[in-house]
């Protein structure tokens, strides 16, 4: 009865001051926010979600997005738009370029914190903010720039909203709901529309209650959707002819359908990415789909007066798993718009397993073993790798190591001597957030093996006026923000080759003949190679001037004597 009683008060957040909410939010704040300028732009994505927004600046162009020097039409622009307004506040940096996910990602924070507590109660609601805020998956992709936290942000403020609207039935949440569409379509594309409306399709059919479905057709809610998503598209095809095919057929319905993008992966692709995405929390996610009695377990969940709201949180995340699992494109934040729900459905199962002892020992014993294979993934990489040392594997990795073993260790002991759940689950709280702190460090070694801002340096010092920077065989997304010039490219096209066939990448993409001609006629040309292609650059190059001025494991600095 002691251990139930504690069990309650430490639950019952009715009781919670604003001061330990305040504080809470305050971590949050300074979690997502203090490291984004303290590591280089990590290639691909955000180099390149960094140079175009800088080219709007430069170009003073918001209607097309350009990439090097050439039209880029993978993405709309509300990201752009919105990290050039960073950029011209805060100036060329990573904190600005980094700035907008980040906030997004603290957005999607407080609105799944919301909607459990109106869904359930305070309790469930302050629980969900946690466990999503400190999810492992949630944090890398928040402190990214790249596009998948804004699109989680407007897909999860639509689910909010039409939530609210279904309980309500007031007209504002609907037209939020349409807005945040609207804002989800000019980030992304046509998969805020689809994935939400897939959603509330099948809610309203398997609660049987399509007059709300009926509804949420609101001629001013297409009328402000309408406002905010035409007016770009109009222009943007308007000034480009090409746009639509390439936007609308080859980035939705071929890269969905084909493998045209050359990223194939298995159907079961995402099952890891999430039991990884939601750790430390995963355990608890794993125990709650577990059940000794699944026919007993069917009859309480029919019989459950919140059952509707499961079933609007089950579709959620579904619909989407599965949408992705069945593309023929796969990248790994896709899948960051399916932890909301599960982090509200892992809140409200903690509210239920205080005396359930065999899934807290699941749960507990899952999530050890995840952090033991943590563990030895940093050790193994720091043993194999080429690309840190001992003394940078020391720095980078012990303390989150620390924090897992010390952590569990405290939990099984705290498990074992008090079977206090309120207790675990509070030094769970503590564990996560440390664990997400820990996060930073290794963040910054994998941004400084996968950055070009070294070589960008370097090229900084050599470079003119007049200096022609060319890419051998490749194409370092970074490379034209961090020295503020378009390069030039041979032999490679990538993303770039839709840009590269209009007039914009005329002389600025070289076959062998014009790359040697261009080398030789321009006595301060600067070459950009990959360290495997560098015996070949310099067998073609042929030239006895042609001096290696920089290198590193990665690329190489030539340039003439």
């Amino acid at each position: 009865m002691k251990s139930q009683q504690t069990s309650s008060q430490l639950f019952d957040f009715k009781n919670l001051d604003k001061t330990s909410i305040f504080t809470i939010a305050i971590i949050f704040i300074i979690l997502y926010l203090w490291h984004l300028g303290l590591y280089p732009l990590i290639n691909p994505d955000e180099g390149r979600y960094a140079e175009i927004p800088r080219e709007m600046l430069v170009n003073k162009n918001f209607i097309t997005p350009y990439l090097n020097g050439v039209e880029y039409f993978e993405k709309p622009a509300l990201q752009y738009w919105i990290t050039a307004f960073f950029m011209y506040i805060f100036g060329e940096n990573e904190f600005a370029m980094r700035l907008f996910p980040a906030l997004c990602a603290l957005g999607g924070i407080y609105l799944t914190g919301y909607l459990a507590t109106k869904m359930f109660n305070r309790q469930t609601g302050f629980l969900a903010s946690i466990i999503i805020g400190s999810s492992f998956l949630y944090l890398i992709i928040g402190s990214l720039n790249i596009l998948d936290m804004a699109i989680s942000f407007f897909i999860t403020l639509s689910m909010v909203s039409y939530y609210q609207f279904s309980t309500t039935l007031k007209s504002k949440y609907l037209y939020i709901f349409y807005a945040s569409m609207a804002f989800g379509t000019l980030t992304k594309g046509l998969i805020a529309i689809v994935l939400t409306f897939a959603i509330i399709f099948c809610y309203c059919l398997l609660t049987k209650n399509l007059k709300l479905l009926l509804k949420s057709i609101s001629l001013i809610g297409i009328l402000i959707f309408l406002v905010i998503c035409v007016p770009w598209f109009y222009l943007v095809c308007k000034d480009n002819p090409d746009f639509f095919y390439f936007f609308f057929i080859h980035e939705h319905f071929l890269r969905y359908l084909t493998k045209v993008h050359d990223r194939y992966q298995p159907f079961y692709f995402f099952i890891p990415c999430i039991i990884l995405g939601i750790f430390p929390w995963t355990g608890f996610f794993i125990s709650s789909l577990l059940s000794k009695s699944p026919k007993r377990t069917w009859y309480k969940f029919i019989t459950n007066p919140h059952r509707h709201k499961y079933i609007y949180l089950c579709l959620w995340f579904s619909i989407i798993f599965v949408f992705y699992s069945m593309s023929d494109s796969k990248l790994v934040p896709y899948i960051v718009p399916c932890l909301m729900p599960i982090a509200i459905l892992i809140s409200r199962h903690l509210n239920h397993i205080s005396y359930q002892t065999t899934k807290i020992k699941i749960a507990l014993f899952i999530n050890a073993f995840i952090s033991l294979l943590i563990i030895v993934a940093l050790i193994v990489t720091a043993i194999k790798s080429d690309f840190i040392s001992l003394e940078e594997f020391i720095f980078s990795g012990s303390f989150i190591i620390l924090v897992l073993f010390i952590s569990n260790l405290i939990i099984f002991i705290s498990w074992y001597k008090y079977k206090n759940f309120s207790q675990i689950i509070a030094i769970y709280a503590i564990s996560a957030i440390l664990f997400s702190f820990s996060l930073q460090p290794v963040i910054t070694q994998v941004a400084q093996h996968r950055t070009g801002k070294e070589i960008a340096q370097v090229v900084n010092i050599l470079k003119t006026k007049d200096t022609l920077i060319i890419s051998y065989k490749d194409y370092l997304q970074d490379l034209p923000f961090y020295t503020k010039s378009r390069i030039a490219i041979y032999d490679y096209l990538g993303e770039l080759e839709f840009g590269s066939k209009h007039d914009s990448g005329q002389g600025w993409f070289f076959n062998k003949e014009e790359f040697l001609s261009t080398w030789q006629q321009n006595p301060h040309a600067i070459l950009v190679v990959p360290q495997k292609y560098k015996q070949e650059c310099l067998t073609e190059l042929n030239d006895e001037n042609a001096v290696i001025y920089f290198e590193t494991n990665k690329y190489l600095i030539i340039t003439h004597n």
